[in-house]
């Protein structure tokens, strides 16, 4: 990293030793650090514990000084019903656990965790052991409570009976494995909050609601309890136009992107972005056999376009918003449509016959992305993996809380360990 960023932390405080060595968080006080500084030092250290203790607290400063965190796993809101259909294993902490621990010391009353399922004995075990640790690191105790709702809607706090009453904490978890998947619905966790809102919220005056992924939805939802809980903005998780906009502002070290919309537009910049979807009628975006054909043809002319203009071989998602999924079409699984000396119609009706089968729904992809392909670099052990930025951002500010490797099959990641989207769980404790 640049020699710049951490002496941008330096000269953010008047604690910070005059010398060349990059200072640990015992060095300085990171309370006393403006955001840019804070920032910078998050690039060098986005695994240091009192770095994150620090950013919690933030956080809770930014969300009207909340008292307390409400974590929510609810990847299925915002699935498509695309992928709804194949999505299983729905349980509520395998992103939220871990996130929770470093989340909630900025929190005066911790954090507060809405799952579906109970975690079972040796992770929930596991959980705790590790949470010990942290609490003795910080020399204090970290708050936080594990709700779970049971098949007679009467709201369990895990935590508390795990530690008194270990039998009765395995005859919850085997009372749960006899329950019909069919109990579960994309809206249960908002519904479950709102359900037993007094007592997930008693004791605190404000509370921030942290979801798997803001949406209108849960705005809609929660806004009869704006006095007591606050809520991050709705994300904007449109692949093209964070490409196009980044380019459009001089970022031009960006893989090479095309967007394609139903109406047969094939889109190379931010303004031909914008006056695009202004102009897009909802006509074309209904999933029906015609506007199959033309999204299909014109993904296909894409495709052309970047390997005979700009000489580059491409990676499509059908779907630009949201994560991979169902919608990214790897090159080794399905390379008739990348081979740009096969006849053309053949490519166009497998991918046609492709899109019919996987997108269900009244409605097609807005856009489709065709974006250039970036083979990722062998690392030890014969793994493919790419290196990863994740963060929170905060009044504009993006401050890194992971920069780590991500793994990749067929050139999709899949091995990104994050927690509620944005947090790899990995801390370091510097020398004291």
């Amino acid at each position: 990293m640049p020699n710049s960023l951490i002496n941008t932390a330096r000269n953010g405080t008047k604690n910070m030793p005059q010398y060349n060595s990059q200072p640990s968080s015992h060095e300085i006080n990171l309370s006393d650090l403006c955001p840019e500084a804070l920032a910078a030092w998050g690039v060098q250290h986005p695994a240091d514990l009192s770095y994150r203790v620090e950013l919690s607290r933030r956080i809770s400063l930014a969300f009207d000084d909340s008292d307390q965190i409400i974590i929510l796993d609810d990847v299925a809101v915002v699935l498509p019903e695309s992928e709804l259909a194949n999505f299983h294993g729905v349980r509520g902490y395998d992103r939220s656990l871990l996130p929770a621990l470093w989340l909630s010391t900025g929190f005066r009353c911790g954090g507060r965790v809405i799952v579906y399922s109970p975690p079972n004995s040796v992770e929930l075990e596991n959980f705790l052991k590790l949470k010990q640790l942290l609490e003795e690191r910080l020399e204090r105790m970290i708050p936080i409570k594990i709700f779970y709702e049971d098949s007679n809607h009467q709201l369990l706090e895990l935590i508390d009976i795990f530690k008194k009453n270990a039998k009765e904490y395995i005859d919850i978890c085997e009372t749960f494995a006899q329950r019909s998947p069919n109990d579960f619905y994309p809206e249960y966790y908002i519904q479950m909050l709102k359900r037993h809102i007094d007592k997930i919220t008693e004791d605190a005056h404000r509370s921030f609601v942290f979801p798997y992924e803001m949406t209108e939805f849960h705005y809609q939802e929660l806004q009869s309890y704006s006095d007591r809980l606050k809520l991050p903005d709705i994300p904007t998780n449109d692949k093209a136009k964070h490409n196009f906009f980044l380019r459009s502002q001089a970022f031009t070290a960006l893989p090479k992107l095309l967007a394609v919309s139903p109406d047969g537009t094939i889109i190379d910049h931010y303004q031909q972005y914008i006056k695009t979807l202004e102009h897009l009628d909802s006509t074309c975006t209904k999933n029906t056999s015609e506007n199959i054909e033309i999204f299909a043809r014109t993904i296909i002319q894409a495709i052309d376009r970047l390997c005979h203009k700009y000489n580059l071989s491409g990676f499509i998602k059908l779907d630009a918003n949201g994560a991979a999924g169902w919608s990214c079409m790897c090159p080794s699984e399905h390379p008739i449509i990348y081979d740009c000396d096969e006849e053309p119609e053949k490519r166009i009706k497998y991918l046609r016959e492709y899109m019919k089968n996987k997108i269900v729904g009244e409605r097609l992809p807005t856009l489709a992305v065709i974006e250039e392909f970036v083979e990722p670099q062998k690392r030890s052990g014969d793994i493919y993996a790419d290196y990863t930025v994740c963060g929170f951002v905060l009044d504009g500010k993006l401050f890194p809380t992971s920069i780590n490797l991500c793994g990749t099959e067929n050139g999709c990641y899949i091995e990104q360990v994050l927690g509620t989207k944005y947090f790899l769980f990995r801390f370091y404790f510097p020398e004291e």
